[in-house]
């Protein structure tokens, strides 16, 4: 069974995110600053409001998870692990996403980022969608 088709708003903004995951990846292992390095990539497509938000959420999953972010290298064309779970964190419509694999204590602080980062992205992508209609 083949994967349903991606809307083209839906696949920008999912292109953007893992681009800037990975930029952040880098710099944070390379000790460079975090937010620059998120916002070029995400800016580029009009998204740059995003680069505080995924900081954040990233910062939040590794401190939660107790392990570093695993993101793929920039010319990856393979999803990681991680990259997958955080997409599916970000697209999900419940309302209280699974925290589960993250310390209790932060658990609770990353269903609200996610939130957050959910009602930032729908903000970002909204006049692209509108835009295409």
């Amino acid at each position: 069974m083949s994967p349903a088709p991606v809307a083209p708003a839906a696949q920008s903004v999912t292109s953007a995110i893992l681009e800037a995951v990975r930029s952040w990846r880098v710099a944070r292992d390379a000790g460079n600053s975090i937010q620059p390095a998120l916002y070029v990539p995400l800016e580029s497509r009009g998204y740059g409001l995003l680069a505080p938000v995924l900081d954040g959420l990233l910062t939040l999953f590794e401190a939660g998870a107790r392990r570093r972010f695993d993101a793929g290298a920039p010319s990856d064309s393979a999803i990681t692990g991680d990259e997958y779970r955080l997409l599916d964190l970000l697209e999900g419509d419940d309302t209280t996403p699974s925290t589960d694999q993250f310390l209790p204590d932060l658990a609770a602080a990353m269903r609200v980022a996610i939130g957050s980062a959910r009602v930032m992205l729908r903000s970002v992508i909204r006049p692209e969608i509108a835009a295409a209609v």
